[in-house]
């Protein structure tokens, strides 16, 4: 729904400005009307930027606080009015301001929030539509935050397994390329007029190209870069790596554990959170963040619509473990699904952290074992000719 801002004045002639949710502007202007402000100006505002939008820790706190202010009993209204008054200056105030607005007039949270999925996915607005039909809003809004909380320490214990690997690698780069350009020709002089081997005479030519050629290399260096992020960044190249990334031994079984993780726990939590399970099932599966796998659970939702169980069909998939349809069919006979779910999230959020610590472990290695082949291949092209005694001779 559009926000525009207004200007006016209320019954007892206080000029007034802000911001409204409508359809238009003259909806808009009613609804201005109705709360007693006479109208002076209404302008579309500008729709909100992904810069704007309510991400990461940001939507951790928000999170929190809401939880902790309407368990406490403060009204839903009162308590994002409190919010806002809170964040004022942060980038993702416009967001809290016209998610009050959209409930004074009457509207639902879990509708409001809608109308901004850059900052509330459709897990979010389902979980919170949940809590606003069993009236246990306060508790939807903790299980999110601790749903959250999972997500962002996962992710971030990514991000950091892959920081050291990444210094590495370009610092591997960076030493390369002072070889290549400064290095070998700075002692290129010692072999002139002299008749040198064909590894030696490669390795010239190399850095010839690298110094003489930079106003080639370097503009189409920085063009397949923008290609392949281009690529990585579109459909059809998030399908393709989604596809490939199965086809890696070490990748294949990390993509594996994460999916399973984040379908679990999320499984967990919106059946925590009082959502049908069909419904449950659905939105978890695009969460998962490989192709491959949300289709194999869409087929055995199919099935499990028709009769059947989610312990019988994720037993017959190929990227579920034996482990997890075998607990899940031993929760389903006791009663206890939704704690199988959150045991096994639990379980494969620790094997994650223990696969990408082998990631690491493995990479490093790795990337000192390249850059010292190419830096002992150098230091070897350039010692190779001084061996041969007869050519110093004077």
């Amino acid at each position: 729904m559009p926000l525009f801002q207004y200007q006016g004045m209320d019954a007892q002639g206080k000029r007034k400005k802000g911001l409204i949710e409508a359809q238009n502007d003259k909806e808009a202007k009613d609804k201005l009307r109705d709360m007693g402000i006479m109208v002076i100006k209404v302008a579309t505002k500008a729709r909100v930027s992904s810069r704007q939008s309510l991400k990461g820790e940001s939507l951790l706190t928000f999170t929190l606080q809401l939880s902790q202010l309407v368990g406490a009993g403060v009204p839903l209204y009162e308590s994002l009015l409190a919010i806002e008054g809170q964040c004022r200056n942060e980038p993702y105030h416009r967001i809290v301001l016209s998610l009050c607005e959209q409930i004074k007039a009457g509207a639902a949270l879990s509708q409001a929030m809608a109308t901004y999925p850059e900052s509330f996915n459709k897990l979010y607005c389902s979980m919170i539509a949940a809590g606003e039909a069993i009236g246990a809003l306060d508790v939807v809004l903790d299980k999110l935050w601790h749903l959250l909380s999972r997500q962002m320490k996962l992710r971030g214990e990514a991000i950091t397994a892959m920081v050291y690997p990444g210094i590495l690698a370009s610092f591997s780069f960076l030493i390369i390329i002072m070889l290549l350009g400064f290095v070998v020709p700075s002692i290129e002089g010692i072999f002139a007029e002299r008749k040198l081997n064909g590894f030696t005479q490669f390795v010239l030519n190399v850095s010839h190209f690298f110094r003489d050629y930079w106003w080639l290399y370097i503009p189409a260096f920085f063009g397949i870069v923008g290609f392949v992020v281009y690529q990585i960044r579109s459909p059809a190249g998030k399908l393709w790596i989604e596809r490939n990334a199965l086809k890696v031994p070490l990748i294949r079984t990390l993509v594996m554990q994460t999916s399973v993780a984040r379908f679990c726990r999320t499984m967990g939590t919106l059946q925590q959170g009082g959502l049908p399970f069909i419904e449950s099932l659905r939105i978890s599966r695009e969460v998962m963040r490989n192709v491959v796998i949300e289709e194999e659970i869409k087929r055995a939702e199919a099935r499990i619509i028709e009769g059947s169980t989610i312990g019988i069909e994720l037993g017959r998939t190929k990227w579920f473990p034996p482990m997890v349809a075998q607990m899940l069919a031993v929760g389903e006979e006791s009663g206890t699904t939704i704690t199988m779910f959150n045991k096994i999230a639990d379980m494969y959020e620790q094997e994650v952290e223990k696969t990408l610590a082998r990631v690491m472990a493995l990479a490093q290695p790795v990337i000192l074992i390249v850059m010292g082949a190419v830096i002992g291949t150098v230091l070897m092209a350039i010692l190779l000719p001084l061996t041969d005694v007869s050519s110093l001779a004077i």
